[in-house]
């Protein structure tokens, strides 16, 4: 599987995460999903999980958003694909860096919250689908009404 392929991969689950498109995000994970964020905490001295979840999980998380008190306007991830090695036969390990720029009601932007992907990706199909990716946060005051996946 090509470098190419996988890339196309990360920016179209961005792209779909951008649309809201959650069920089209999910197509494009595995069976064995998992999806965490993290954030290194200078306080505790150590990693905090924010969140973690399997493909069920996750499917549940999606379902139940609408009954979330939500920030309103629109996310955008800005995805760039750093570097993609062979990880074992039938997988790869991809590692990025992604913004996420808010826009609230009013069309005015910011920068919400940095960090980067760490995505193992299956290689052995048709199709490159993500098998689990670890959040990793720079930042770490995104304050109330985040119910979406980074």
């Amino acid at each position: 599987m090509s470098n190419e392929a996988i890339a196309r991969l990360i920016y179209g689950a961005a792209l779909k995460l951008d649309a809201e498109d959650f069920k089209g995000f999910l197509r494009q994970c595995g069976e064995e999903f998992k999806y965490s964020i993290r954030a290194y905490s200078p306080e505790l001295g150590q990693e905090m999980v924010w969140l973690e979840h399997g493909r069920k999980g996750m499917q549940d998380l999606f379902a139940m958003l609408a009954q979330h008190v939500r920030i309103k306007g629109r996310f955008k991830r800005h995805v760039s694909v750093y570097s993609v090695d062979a990880a074992s036969e039938g997988r790869a390990r991809a590692h990025s860096s992604v913004l996420l720029v808010y826009t609230d009601l009013e069309g005015s932007s910011r920068l919400f919250a940095a960090g980067h992907y760490e995505d193992v990706i299956e290689t052995s199909g048709d199709s490159p689908r993500l098998l689990e990716r670890v959040v990793r946060l720079e930042t770490r005051d995104l304050g109330p009404g985040l119910h979406v996946p980074v």
